[in-house]
């Protein structure tokens, strides 16, 4: 018996680096869930919350409005890409997504910022009366060398029902 305990306290303790920080968002009556890896830096904004890859070369920003708050809460995003020098330099693509269930649209942009060639992902989802709105930027390497955890982010977010 005691070698079971050793055993599980052991896988637990490897198990542990890639467990996560969970979030309602918005903290006042949530629309949906998701979950963030622990080595990712994270902090609330005014409509939901940031989140930056251990290295800070991924960022993501999830966001929720209701029709009436989403004219701010766009101005503020095309604001906050003026204020870190980003240029959209192409049409954006546009697919479906499915966000925990919920049928949305993903804009990829193509874009530069200071440091060359990058893009911007702009993912939206209806969540009942609100606007589920996701900014992912990087560049595409930053995006591979963070694909596993990009992938685990969007494949957490769950509508509140």
């Amino acid at each position: 018996m005691k070698l079971f305990f050793t055993a599980v306290a052991l896988t637990l303790s490897v198990a542990a680096p890639a467990w996560a920080k969970n979030f309602a968002f918005p903290q006042a009556n949530p629309t949906a869930t998701i979950s963030i890896p622990d080595t990712w830096k994270t902090k609330s904004v005014e409509y939901g919350f940031e989140a930056k890859s251990p290295n800070e070369d991924v960022y993501l920003s999830i966001e929720t409005a209701s029709a009436k708050d989403m004219k701010k809460m766009l101005a503020d995003n095309m604001a906050w890409m003026r204020n870190n020098k980003i240029t959209v330099t192409g049409k954006p693509k546009e697919n479906d997504v499915n966000l925990g269930g919920l049928q949305g649209k993903m804009q990829v942009l193509p874009a530069k910022d200071e440091n060359g060639n990058t893009q911007i992902m702009l993912i939206y989802a209806e969540a009942g009366e609100r606007l589920i709105f996701i900014t992912l930027w990087a560049s595409e390497d930053e995006q591979k060398a963070n694909d596993k955890d990009i992938n685990a982010i969007m494949n957490s977010i769950k509508a509140i029902q």
